[in-house]
């Protein structure tokens, strides 16, 4: 059984790495062609007046083709092992930053926000803004399960067995269906509805994880909502082995 379960957590890695470069290819590949749709839609925008009756489908050519644009350089975020601009990073700070700028916004005017935030907790040495869209995308993606209704639960605390610093999403969603769970950080895999998101947002979560030598975790059962851990390893810390993280895809 446990050969069985490590086996599943190692395809499920390589599943992961396949689909980074098969996204750094693809990224890469359409980025010449979509620049070149661009630059000609915006040439005939500049060619026609405003009273031109075909000018509405040329502007809905530029914005679908800017919108390819940013699913794109999702892709290469996701794929591309840029340079961080590292530096000591106060997770709690930052988690307080990110809640404070969506907070107001109308996905959680009905959700109960806690914050579990140890006092105590160790900087991490990161990149900040990267860390920042890191939970940003945890957060949405938590409300976004709840339909706007429900408790988001974000805790901070120091994992004694590894002494990474672990940072934790919880939500009273409506959980993760077992057959997805090995898919979830997989680029444009959704469960969301069609035109509802693109699949990119916990496949960058997880490539922005990797990047700092941590690992992200789910825990889910149907219908009992789904927490999403970070470990992220302190300067004076051990990097987690895998078999101490159940769950880590």
């Amino acid at each position: 059984m446990r050969n069985s379960k490590k086996q599943n957590e190692l395809l499920a890695v390589e599943r992961l790495k396949a689909s980074e470069r098969l996204a750094t290819e693809i990224a890469h590949e359409l980025n010449t062609p979509l620049g070149g749709i661009l630059m000609y839609s915006h040439l005939l925008l500049d060619d026609m007046n405003g009273r031109d009756p075909l000018r509405e489908n040329v502007l809905k050519i530029n914005k679908l083709a800017h919108r390819c644009k940013i699913i794109l350089q999702g892709l290469i975020d996701f794929a591309n092992n840029e340079d961080l601009e590292m530096s000591p990073v106060d997770v709690n700070r930052t988690i307080r930053d990110v809640v404070g700028f969506i907070e107001d916004h109308v996905l959680f005017k009905g959700i109960s926000i806690e914050n579990h935030l140890d006092p105590a907790l160790p900087n991490v040495k990161g990149d900040e803004s990267k860390l920042g869209q890191l939970f940003m995308n945890l957060i949405i993606n938590a409300g976004e399960s709840m339909g706007g209704q429900g408790t988001l639960t974000l805790s901070t605390d120091l994992a004694p067995e590894t002494n990474d610093v672990r940072i934790a999403c919880s939500d009273t969603g409506g959980g993760i269906a077992d057959e997805h769970k090995g898919r979830i950080f997989e680029p444009f895999f959704t469960t969301k509805k069609r035109l509802k998101g693109t699949g990119m947002g916990l496949s960058i979560s997880h490539g922005i994880v990797e990047l700092h030598g941590g690992t992200i975790t789910v825990q889910s059962d149907r219908g009992h909502g789904s927490t999403f851990t970070v470990f992220l390893p302190t300067p004076d810390g051990r990097p987690a082995l895998l078999s101490d993280r159940t769950g880590t895809l």
